[in-house]
Formats: C-alpha cells, structure tokens, sequence
C-alpha cells in the first residue's frame, strides 16, 4: 500500500468548489478562519479563500490553464463583476454561445407570451368598450325621441 494520498473523484472536487462558491456568496462559510472573516465583514471571495473553504489545492483553480476552468471562471466573476473573461477554447465558445442563445430563447417565449395576453386583454377592452358606446348611443336616442329611461328609485318609492 502506497502512503500517497489519493484525489477525490473530479465530479467531487468541482461540486466541493461549487458549493464552497455558493457558501462563500452567502456569507455563510464553514472554515473557521473565514467564518471569522466573515463576522469582521473582511471576508473577500478569491482562489485561496474558496480553495481553502472547499478544503482543496488552490492549484486546482488558480492558474490559467488549472483543470477546473469553470470554477475559476466563477471565481474571476466574483473577483472582478461585471468582467467577462475571454474564452480560450473553440469549445468554450461554442458552449457560451450555445448558453447564449438557449437564453435567447427563454427571453424571446416570454416576451410573446407577454405581448399575446396584453393583445387579448386589448381585445376585451375595445369589445367592451364597444358595447358600452353602443348602450350610451341606445340611450341618447331614447332620450331625443323623449321615452322616458326607466330609473330604479333607490329610495323604494
């Protein structure tokens, strides 16, 4: 037997970085170091502190061509937000264009789903309106030939 320690799965270790991620946005770490960080309100989301959080290398997500590349990319989000860092791969590409129109997508059925349900309630309202400006031109004619409308006295006489 070998007195190496061996490496958890990589399903494993991405979700322990994916979950540490998720802790880490919360505010709610479970290492004690940042937990106190966390407390004093200092605590910043970078490589150490999330490695340190999922209990791995930081190697595993800190350099630039380190295996877990979308952790990382997570991680320079948080780091610096609004930044988009560039794609290295035709296949990193191909998978965010691909996240891109999937979105795309999602956006363009709600917004017509939005714009059918305002066109059907205009629909109702110009019917409606309609036949209110019918009942109002039934009335005025009634009251030029000079019939009476029949009024409902609310007093009950």
């Amino acid at each position: 037997m070998s007195s190496t320690k061996r490496r958890p799965p990589r399903a494993v270790i991405e979700r322990d970085f994916e979950e540490a991620i998720e802790r880490l946005e919360k505010n709610r770490p479970t290492d004690p170091l940042l937990k106190r960080l966390a407390a004093e309100g200092r605590l910043a989301i970078n490589f150490s502190t999330v490695a340190k959080e999922a209990k791995h290398s930081r190697t595993l997500i800190a350099h630039a061509k380190c295996q877990y590349q979308q952790q990382r990319a997570k991680v320079l989000e948080l780091m610096h937000p609004g930044v988009v860092a560039a794609p290295r791969t035709a296949s990193e590409v191909i998978s965010r264009l691909r996240e891109d129109v999937a979105d795309l997508k999602g956006k363009l059925s709600a917004a017509l789903s939005g714009q059918a349900a305002h066109f059907l309630a205009r629909q109702r309202a110009e019917r409606e309106a309609e036949r209110w400006r019918k009942e109002a031109q039934r009335r005025e004619k009634l009251l030029q030939k000079g019939d009476k409308l029949h009024l409902i006295n609310q007093d009950g006489e």
